[in-house]
């Protein structure tokens, strides 16, 4: 990696909002070394579980930071999630219980107070990235070639946060706002947001078990689509904790709803009662669909929340935030180590922003589904999907635009978009996931010898300038390759008739080729790198 260029200001990057979507970027950017100011408007991490869900993609980005294999033990990876009707009849049945290309199960149910201890810890371990908490950004000022932002210092009392009178100023290259659905860094990059529509108000009701095994009769993930009152209930949420959503209906209040006694009345159903839980969390939150209208203005960038919102009916909100982080970690490293222009930082919009959407969208269809009330409207919901005239949920998207390989038509060719192989490997004596034996950033894999690849002195220069790792993985015992262990890599080429991957530091497929094509596959990223290169490595 190139050295970062020398600064006057006290950061890199500031960053507004320590949830785990900011803990995830914090620790991407406090690998490469560069300087982090992290401020966070309460006094400690946020000690509820919000967020219930993550996927093997997420998975594997916690991997990319040393977060995973210390959280893993706490997450509950769970196969089915089914959708029922009033009657107690399967609706909708998804299958979590699929291969992935991640190396991880395909999803889970988590606590998320264990995910943020091991995100900390992660970031506790890189000297360059500050932790503040407490502190609450009061004003923000863009300069053409750095921004600026003065902090308050406060405390908790009575449950708000009250200031203490001690103020700060600092500054830096870039701000990133991770700071939630009212985000006080969008509002001051005047960046608007755009309502999809969906508005919903549930109550979460979170418990503590007293014994964590104790039987629930309830499915470990699901949805009761009953227009009598619709609900979601998850069984492990981590593996101490259980979760209930309820919908309010119309004339229901929040404040009505979220007594306790309110709250055990709702829990009665599943004969759960005082003496054998704990409630820890009841809230009433509003279920929106909104998508900020740029995600970046100048020198701010938003990531999570403060970018996008969706009902959490596919367990999406907190991932795409994680997947912002991932994705523009990468670019915000190009370019303050001086290897690109900041245009490059479009690039993250233009490719998160059309992924957000489609998450945003199926969400708020499979919440239709779920969230009808009236009793006729339900009843024939229930005869489409009995008669099969409900099409199945669609494929899960991908990237489809930004730096991808492309055919003569401009289209993304073949599995570029798609997310990348992680297979185990065997490597120098270890045996493990890849990315933990060799490391993360791009990569090229390649079935044949490095020195069988057609590529010339220009397409390596480019491919250093990229700090990019060239491995060579075969299922043979060859002297310096990378074993493919169960050949998962092996049979991904061979399926797109592929001898040669290049893929992304967020995981995602640049482009495949044949060996033969493996130089036009690196002037692909040539050309779409050059607009935003200083210069053109040689």
């Amino acid at each position: 990696m190139a050295s970062d260029p020398v600064t006057p200001w006290d950061f890199d990057v500031i960053q507004i909002g320590c949830g785990p979507v900011g803990q995830t970027m914090a620790a991407l950017l406090g690998q490469h070394g560069h300087r982090v100011g992290v401020f966070e408007r309460w006094p400690t991490p946020y000690p509820l579980p919000r967020a219930g869900h993550i996927d093997h993609e997420i998975m594997r980005i916690l991997q990319s930071v040393g977060a995973a294999h210390e959280f893993e033990p706490h997450a509950i990876p769970v196969p089915d999630y089914d959708w029922f009707n009033g009657d107690g009849d399967l609706l909708l049945h998804l299958d979590w219980n699929q291969p992935t290309p991640s190396g991880w199960k395909s999803d889970y149910l988590m606590f998320q107070p264990d995910l943020q201890d091991a995100l900390l810890s992660a970031i506790r371990r890189l000297p360059s990235v500050e932790l503040n908490f407490g502190w609450n950004a009061t004003r923000i000022t863009q300069h053409d070639d750095h921004v600026e932002v003065t902090l308050a210092h406060g405390t908790v009392i009575d449950g708000a946060w009250t200031p203490d009178g001690t103020v700060r100023t600092v500054t830096a290259s870039w701000l990133l706002g991770a700071d939630g659905a009212n985000s006080t860094v969008r509002a001051a990059a005047e960046l608007g947001c755009e309502d999809l529509g969906f508005e919903e108000e549930w109550l979460v009701v979170d418990i503590e078990p007293h014994d964590p095994d104790i039987r629930i009769d309830m499915p470990e993930a699901g949805q009761y689509c009953d227009p009598r009152r619709p609900v979601s209930l998850f069984r492990w949420l981590g593996r101490a904790h259980t979760r209930w959503e309820f919908m309010l209906l119309p004339g229901e209040s929040a404040r009505e709803m979220t007594t306790e006694a309110r709250c055990w009345e709702l829990l009665s159903r599943w004969k759960i009662t005082p003496d054998e839980a704990t409630i820890i969390r009841r809230t009433v939150y509003t279920f929106r669909s909104l998508l900020a209208e740029s995600w970046r203005r100048g020198r701010t960038l938003l990531i999570g929340d403060a970018a996008h919102l969706m009902p959490p009916f596919l367990g999406q909100g907190m991932c795409s935030g994680i997947r912002d982080a991932a994705n523009l970690a990468w670019k915000l490293d190009l370019v303050l180590s001086g290897r690109a222009r900041d245009s490059l930082l479009d690039t993250y919009g233009d490719e998160r922003r059309p992924h957000a959407r489609s998450l945003i969208t199926m969400s708020m269809e499979l919440g239709r589904i779920v969230c009808l009330s009236d009793p006729e409207q339900a009843a024939a919901r229930d005869r489409a999907f009995r008669s099969g005239d409900v099409a199945p949920p669609p494929p899960f998207p991908i990237l489809t635009a930004g730096l991808l390989h492309r055919n003569s038509h401009g289209v993304p060719a073949g599995p570029a978009g798609t997310l990348g192989v992680q297979p185990r490997v065997h490597w120098q004596d270890r045996t493990g996931l890849c990315d933990d034996l060799i490391g993360g950033g791009w990569t090229l894999m390649t079935s044949v010898a490095p020195d069988q690849l057609p590529l010339d002195d220009d397409q390596h220069a480019l491919l250093r300038h990229m700090d990019t790792r060239i491995v060579h993985l075969t299922r043979a015992k060859v002297p310096g390759a990378v074993i493919d262990i169960d050949a998962d890599l092996t049979r991904w080429l061979a399926r797109h008739r592929a001898d040669v991957v290049l893929v992304r530091p967020d995981f995602y497929v640049f482009g495949a080729a044949r060996v033969d094509h493996a130089g036009e596959l690196v002037d692909s990223l040539r050309r779409q790198m050059h607009p935003h290169m200083p210069a053109v490595p040689a």
